[in-house]
């Protein structure tokens, strides 16, 4: 599934973030990478933004739907 496909609140993992090279590296500059672990905190309204944290971390990033949309993720088990 994808980052806008999940659900608020819910622990993910990183599968893939090489739909596209700029997006890989656009999202490493930001401190998500393959393997990491992130929760989606919120999103806007009306098609804005996304606000996700990476765990361990604590760095809040926010994305565009776009590229939401092509970051595939897979939920952490409990």
């Amino acid at each position: 599934m994808t980052l806008l496909d999940a659900t608020v609140g819910e622990a993910l993992t990183v599968l893939d973030e090489s739909a596209c090279d700029n997006l890989a590296a656009t999202l490493a500059r930001m401190g998500i990478h393959q393997g990491d672990m992130v929760r989606l905190i919120r999103r806007a309204p009306f098609q804005g933004p996304v606000l996700v944290e990476v765990l361990g971390s604590g760095i809040r990033v926010a994305l565009g739907r776009g590229m939401a949309a092509k970051l595939l993720v897979t939920p952490v088990p409990s």
